[in-house]
């Protein structure tokens, strides 16, 4: 196999082009791995759509896509994780192995990180060669529409066991597909009430689905009232952000109690302007930023969730498509009315 089909993000322009690329070369620690399915994540958007974001991260031409599945059909002289038959899934970040941050069991937030998809030749393709440190073994039986979002659910189990909200009061804003993650395994850690918000009235109703108690619309609700009125005009003991959307940021800063505890994980694409002195300071928060997956042991956190079917992994999945369609992939993927997007090649 020395050629794939492959999604290439071809030139600085919105858009992208299925075409034929060499596979990369296999070193000693690598893997080739055959993709079964591969998730639209809001990075690829960005690629797509070639914004600011993708524009000061990727060098041309790139093969992208990064949250996927399959089965392992090489092996380097020097693996030792996984063998020839395995099935995984592919961790996002490609940590050095040497810096501090990794030597500490921080590999998730490497100093030289390298992102799949983004820095390196990615998952949108019928093969891909990866480091064997990113692969993650699954099950032969599992469903590729789970295997390929194992990566972006991970992202929202971080964020719920982020912050203690066992007991707890908790809002999550933006009910994503990794917003759903959230609201799931935050509900299967039991919190005593959880409320979430998002502008999309079907994300809402897939909201309830996944444990929230409470769905509120902040074009039609005053969000931060009502969490008052809720909480007997305390504010929520945890807020967790991850739509991105600076109205939303704010949001969360006004709805938490004092000394309660905020995480974040939506990215924002502007500055978010926030009262630092009564918004934080003087509310004595507690703030968490959080990035990907801890390596390995959100991994670990998502397999026993879906083990115990806590969080239903494979319904985040609304839309499948061949590769060959990915132009209306990522359109609905776009929409903003969709969960997970998956494409096979």
């Amino acid at each position: 196999m020395e050629r794939v089909k492959a999604l290439v993000k071809p030139a600085p322009a919105v858009g992208a082009e299925l075409t034929t690329v060499p596979l990369g070369k296999m070193g000693p620690t690598d893997i080739t791995v055959k993709v079964k399915a591969a998730a639209i994540c809001g990075t690829d958007i960005h690629i797509y759509n070639w914004t600011p974001y993708a524009q000061a991260r990727l060098k041309l031409p790139m093969v992208f896509g990064h949250e996927f599945c399959g089965e392992v059909v090489a092996a380097g002289s020097n693996v030792t994780k996984v063998k020839v038959g395995d099935m995984i899934a592919g961790e996002t970040h490609i940590p050095c192995g040497n810096c501090f941050l990794c030597n500490t069991g921080l590999e998730h937030i490497c100093q030289d990180m390298k992102i799949l998809g983004v820095h390196v030749p990615g998952a949108f393709a019928e093969a891909i060669v990866i480091p064997e440190v990113i692969a993650w073994q699954i099950p032969a039986d599992t469903p590729p529409t789970v295997g390929a979002v194992m990566e972006p659910v991970g992202v929202g189990v971080h964020a719920a066991y982020a912050a203690d909200v066992r007991g707890s009061t908790v809002l999550v804003t933006g009910c994503g597909p990794i917003g759903l993650s959230t609201i799931g395994a935050v509900k299967s850690c039991g919190a005593a009430l959880l409320i979430a918000t998002d502008v999309s009235e079907q994300r809402l109703n897939m909201a309830k689905k996944y444990g929230a108690d409470i769905v509120l619309n902040p074009l039609s609700t005053d969000v931060e009232a009502k969490c008052k009125e809720l909480t007997n005009g305390l504010g929520m003991d945890v807020c967790i952000e991850g739509s991105g959307a600076p109205s939303a940021i704010r949001q969360v800063f006004a709805c938490v109690r004092r000394a309660g505890e905020v995480v974040l994980f939506g990215l924002p694409d502007t500055d978010v302007g926030l009262d630092l002195v009564d918004g934080v300071i003087y509310k004595e928060l507690t703030i968490k930023g959080i990035t990907g997956r801890e390596m390995w042991r959100t991994w670990y956190r998502v397999e026993d969730i879906i083990k115990r079917s806590a969080v239903d992994v494979k319904g985040i999945v609304t839309h499948e498509f061949p590769m060959s369609d990915f132009d209306e992939a990522f359109k609905v993927a776009k929409s903003g009315k969709a969960g997970k997007v998956v494409m096979y090649p």
